[in-house]
Formats: structure tokens, sequence, C-alpha cells
């Protein structure tokens, strides 16, 4: 499977993955055309954290400096107890370690920022295309939409996120998405609203743990703070539940589990505004990313649980790397596939993987857990806490060195 010519890339998904992915394709000379299900939306979703190899990764397309004007840098993780007892700070987005500090923002910023930097490079993104078929042959592939529209290229890209049209066509008997027994529940609220919130909090990932559950917070950029939790459930809400959800409700039902935590958590759900509740859900592993010319990246290859705080910075990472391989890949797609799946899959399981344990943790417990918990808590964080996030965080791509044959 190789080919003399700069190959045509068909993205299915226009989100951070497909995006940026489309862009460092522009940036190492291969065109592609972007493919979104939905039409274009404002302010859509919720608030993410971009950590800083993630960050790496958008100072190599330009884009730093933009996502940190329109974010909050974050200088330290933070964890306390329900009283507001500091139980340990590790130190966050050190730029001399790291390259680059973490930054918290709304998905609809980021995603923004990506849009614009795709339209200025003359990338095509196609709205309201919703993928129905694929159909490979020995010298490239076909994409068929829902509006009985088609496009051929020679690759297709599925960064089509957790619920992969893409991938339940490449792999209709793979494993599915699976509910980790955590529903998740997060806001914006102005913080000119929140007289309680202090400049240490505005410069930290805040994570409040107690005997009722799980609380987090940060800066959001643009004079607005973002807060997370975890409500845990046998089984998920169902769509209809989701849809009937009212902002005065998820107010309700956060206070009542949440008003005797310290401030300013009470302040923070009061003021709320353009809140969000979800089912997770991640892929543990799949039998592979890729078939003849297709492959799968970021959520639908390796979709993460929010607890593990790096879903966006992990399809970035794909984004790059994919984007690498293509360009030294000497059109030998098989081989560049296999590579990077090669390459990244132990990365992101393992961070799967940790995932999932964040949240195992961050249930309700009774008190006297709660206690055992945090103080087990504040000595491994204090001894561990450094190094424990540094295979994270000090990930780089070498985009300049070129890839040998």
């Amino acid at each position: 499977m190789t080919s003399n010519h700069p190959p045509h890339v068909l993205i299915i998904g226009g989100g951070i993955g497909g995006l940026s992915l489309a862009l460092f394709l522009h940036k190492a000379g291969i065109g592609s055309t972007v493919y979104e299900a939905y039409p274009p939306r404002e302010a859509a979703g919720g608030g993410l954290n971009i950590a800083p190899n993630g960050m790496n990764v958008l100072a190599a397309l330009g884009l730093a400096q933009d996502i940190i004007s329109r974010g909050a840098v974050t200088m330290q993780h933070c964890f306390r107890d329900e009283h507001g007892k500091v139980l340990a700070s590790i130190p966050y987005g050190n730029i001399t370690k790291y390259g680059q500090p973490g930054v918290s923002m709304s998905r609809a910023d980021l995603h923004e920022v990506l849009a614009q930097a795709a339209k200025v490079a003359g990338i095509s993104i196609q709205y309201n295309k919703r993928l129905t078929g694929i159909d490979q042959h020995p010298t490239g592939v076909n994409a068929c939409f829902e509006d009985g529209s088609s496009d051929s290229g020679d690759i297709l890209i599925g960064a089509d996120g957790i619920r992969s049209r893409t991938r339940s066509i490449i792999l209709p008997d793979g494993p599915q998405p699976a509910f980790v027994n955590v529903v998740g529940v997060g806001g914006f609220a102005k913080i000119s609203d929140l007289p309680e919130i202090t400049s240490r909090e505005l410069r930290s990932l805040n994570f409040t743990f107690g005997a009722k559950g799980f609380f987090g917070y940060c800066a959001a950029g643009n004079e607005y703070a973002m807060w997370w939790s975890n409500l845990y459930a046998t089984e998920p809400m169902s769509e209809q539940a989701l849809r009937q959800l009212s902002l005065d409700s998820i107010k309700a039902e956060m206070l009542a589990i949440y008003k005797d935590f310290h401030a300013p958590i009470a302040t923070l759900i009061e003021h709320t505004e353009r809140p969000i509740k979800q089912n997770i859900s991640d892929i543990q592993s799949l039998p592979t990313w890729h078939k003849n010319r297709v492959l799968l990246i970021g959520d639908a290859a390796h979709a993460v649980s929010p607890n593990s705080g790096q879903g966006a910075s992990m399809a970035l990472e794909d984004s790059m790397y994919l984007a690498k391989l293509l360009r030294d890949g000497n059109g030998d797609y098989e081989q560049v596939f296999t590579q990077f799946e090669q390459d990244r899959k132990p990365r992101v399981e393992k961070i799967v993987a940790e995932g999932r344990r964040r949240g195992a943790g961050k249930q309700a417990v009774s008190p006297f857990q709660a206690k055992v918990r945090n103080f087990m808590m504040s000595i491994f964080l204090r001894l561990f806490g450094i190094k424990g996030q540094d295979w994270v965080y000090q990930y780089r791509v070498d985009w300049e060195t070129r890839q040998r044959a």
C-alpha cells in the first residue's frame, strides 16, 4: 500500500482531534478535508484542562499564546478536604521542566481557536456530514454520507469521538464504550459572583474530597470559573432524562450534596451558567485501531475518562504524531498505521487505566473512610505526586527529526 504522490486525507470528525490533525497535515504539505456530523455550534460542551503535553502540541501549531490568552494558566494542583484543609499541593505547569503551562478553558474556546486556524490555512470543513458507509479499494477509500453525498481520498481517519461511526463500520464486532458508573456534572460561573474565591484558587486546579463525594474547580478564562463533579450510578442516564435536565434541577441536586463543603463551592453551584451533565464512558482496549486505509485516533480509538485530565491532550498528541508519520512514510499507509498504533497504544491505555483508578477514589464514603483516604492521599501526593506526573507531561513529539523510512 504505497503511493508516490502526496495523499489526500478524509477526516471524519471536526472536534479537537480532527481539526488539529488537519492543521498538522497542512504543516506537512498534505491535503485534507474535514467532515463534521453536526452544524457549527457556539459555546458547546463543558470545560477542560489542556495539560503541558497538550500545550506543547498546540505550541508546534503556533497556537499556544492564543490558548493562554483565552484560558487560565494553572500553576498547581491543590487537594483539600471538605472543610478546606489543604492535603497537598503539587506544582503544575513548570515551564522549565515541561515546556508549557497547563491551561484551563471552555471546550468551545479551544474549538474556536482550532477552527479559526483551519480557516486561515484554507482547510475545508464540511458540516452536517453524517457518515453512513466506507468503501475501500486498492487505490483509495470512499466515504458516504447521510445526505447522499460522498467523497474519495487516499486514506480516511476516524476522529469522530467515543460514539465513532467510523469505528462501528470497520470494527462492527469490536468493544463498545463502557459506562464507568459515573455521571459527570459541571458548569461555569462568573468570577465576579464569587467573592470568596482566592487568587491561589484561581491559579490552581482545585480538588476537594469529602465523605459525600468529590468536587473540582478552577478559573476558565474570560472572567469565568468552571467546576466539575462525579455522581456515581449503577446505570447510565437515559437520553430522555438528559434532554429533560434544567439548570434549577442541577443546582438543587448538587447543593443537596455539597452545600456544606468549604467556600466557594456552594456559591459556584448557586451562580452556575451553562451546566452540563453526561454519562462517562471509556474504551479500555480495541483489538486494532486500523483496517486497511482507515485509522482511528483520539476518543474513537481510546476514549479516556475525564478523571485522567488527558482526553484533549491525547487527541492532540495523536494528531501531531500521525501527521509526522504520514509526512515521512513514503506513502506506505499500512506501515504508518501499524507504527502509529504500536507507538501510541501503550501510553494511552496506561492513561485510560489511570483515569479509572482516579475515578474510583472520588466516590462517596463513610466519614471514617474519608479521613483515612485523605490521610493516605496527603502522604502519597507529597512523596510521589510530582514524579507520578512527569511521565505524562514530559512527553514530546519530535516534529523536526525526520522518521527513517
